[in-house]
């Protein structure tokens, strides 16, 4: 209950307006907002590492700075707090209310009073550093004794950690477990809420509900998959599911659902979550919003190409910049990992069939999704060109670039590769493993809407693309 509170009073609370700035559909600020302002602590960690300060000054200034940016911007724009035009009513309460059952039965069952090997040595061993403030937190991650572990490890979790020790005190470390639970949960409820919208967008201005009832299904399903696939680990302070639950939503929300400037701005959160949250997470988001870049910018033979790689690049660094700023003064500072300090004098060749292996072991489900792939191509194409998703590959690419990144740090790593394998490739893998999980969902959605609602005729559909121009096919909002 501890942790509800921090959740719900300091984070919540805090990004709560930049959420609703950015979303403006109610299913989806609920889970976001908390991921803002986790996101704002995490900010308020590298201030506190880098320049000073503690960590509740920090994330004050932090969080009154962006709220009153995001006032600002509302009034001189002319914005409305009005949410947005979107689905009738009983579509908002019945995904709230499968989704929220869906991630408190698992959380329930999974919670255990015992804390994995990891969340001791880095998250919570970093957030009482933090908690230490800013001579504590800057000597703490470079002491040649702390080398054994992961010292470069980004803020997220370990802020958010500090905040909640920060409102009652050390007398429960478990308190900082429950807060990565609760943020892993938003992030799965985040995923969620962007399957359920797909089911809106396959139906279309149809007055048939199987599309939204099925995304409704959906969106439920895809948070019991996510607990299941990360298991214990999700409830005993690990944060593998937290960053790659927000990366799935960055993919979701930037890469399958219409393009618009909520739907950006969703994914720009996640990936900024993602990338504070692990530094898998980073190089993971980074691949994402590239391609974010690439659909909302394509690439074109002829036009301002400086302009356009202008636009690009701010695409990718907005979200990213904080994440890549905690990097670089780790790199700086020297700060690195176990992973590439040590040796173990294998040959690359059996490191990489080691890794291939492991890795093909924890993607099972891989074979059915290229199956759904292949026949949703052959099948839905029309269907889903018409309800403006981005195109397959898109998903597909994000997850192959991961498993890619994924692949080549296993190989040049120096930690012997099969005790390596043994301890993190289960976690390592839940990013792509729930990615296809949601793209088997997508594929699920715009089946429903396929087998109910009669194709338009061409007068039809020339009719409705008058009346609404394709997002897809409309230049997006110029980014400043």
């Amino acid at each position: 209950m501890k942790a509800f509170v921090v959740l719900a009073v300091g984070l919540a609370a805090a990004g709560l307006l930049p959420a609703l700035a950015v979303a403006r559909r109610p299913v989806v600020v609920i889970f976001l907002a908390p991921l803002t302002g986790a996101g704002l602590a995490a900010v308020a960690a590298v201030i506190e590492f880098g320049v000073g300060g503690t960590l509740p000054a920090d994330y004050l200034g932090v969080a009154i700075a962006v709220n009153v940016a995001v006032v600002a911007w509302w009034l001189t724009a002319g914005r409305t707090v009005r949410p947005s035009a979107g689905p009738r009513w009983w579509w908002s309460v019945a995904t709230l209310a499968v989704v929220l059952g869906c991630l408190a039965i698992p959380m329930n069952d999974l919670r255990v009073p015992a804390i994995g090997g990891d969340p001791n040595n880095i998250w919570l061993t970093h957030a009482l550093l933090a908690y230490g403030g800013h001579h504590a937190y800057f000597t703490g991650l470079q002491s040649v004794g702390y080398r054994f572990s992961e010292p470069d490890y980004p803020p997220l979790v370990p802020s958010v950690e500090a905040l909640a020790f920060k409102f009652y005190g050390l007398g429960d470390l478990h308190l900082g477990v429950d807060m990565t639970l609760l943020l892993t949960a938003c992030a799965l409820g985040v995923v969620a809420a962007g399957i359920a919208a797909a089911g809106v967008a396959a139906a279309g201005s149809s007055e048939r509900q199987s599309a939204p009832i099925a995304g409704i299904a959906a969106a439920g399903a895809i948070c019991l998959v996510g607990f299941a696939v990360a298991g214990i680990t999700a409830a005993n302070g690990y944060t593998d599911l937290l960053w790659a639950a927000a990366a799935v939503g960055a993919v979701i929300w930037g890469l399958v659902l219409p393009r618009g400037a909520q739907a950006l701005g969703v994914a720009w959160i996640c990936a900024a979550v993602a990338s504070l949250t692990k530094n898998e997470g980073l190089t993971t988001a980074l691949v994402i919003l590239v391609l974010i870049a690439l659909r909302y910018r394509p690439l074109t033979l002829h036009g301002p190409q400086l302009r356009g790689w202008a636009d690009r690049a701010a695409l990718v660094l907005g979200p990213a910049l904080p994440g890549l700023a905690w990097a670089g003064t780790m790199h700086l500072l020297g700060v690195n990992d176990v992973f590439f300090t040590s040796g173990s004098g294998q040959p690359l060749l059996s490191r990489a069939a080691a890794t291939v292996a492991s890795i093909g072991a924890c993607l099972a489900i891989a074979p059915v999704a290229l199956a759904a792939l292949l026949a949703g191509c052959w099948f839905l194409r029309g269907d889903r060109e018409r309800a403006r998703f981005g195109n397959p590959a898109w998903l597909w690419v994000a997850g192959l670039g991961s498993l890619t990144i994924l692949f080549v740090t296993y190989v040049i790593g120096k930690i012997e590769i099969h005790a390596w394998l043994a301890t993190s490739v289960t976690r390592t893998t839940i990013f792509a493993q729930v990615l296809l999980y949601s793209d088997l969902a997508i594929w699920l959605v715009i089946a429903a809407g396929s087998v109910t609602e009669p194709r338009k005729r061409p007068s039809e559909t020339r009719s409705h693309t008058d009346r609404s121009p394709a997002p897809e096919r409309t230049p997006p909002p110029r980014v400043t």
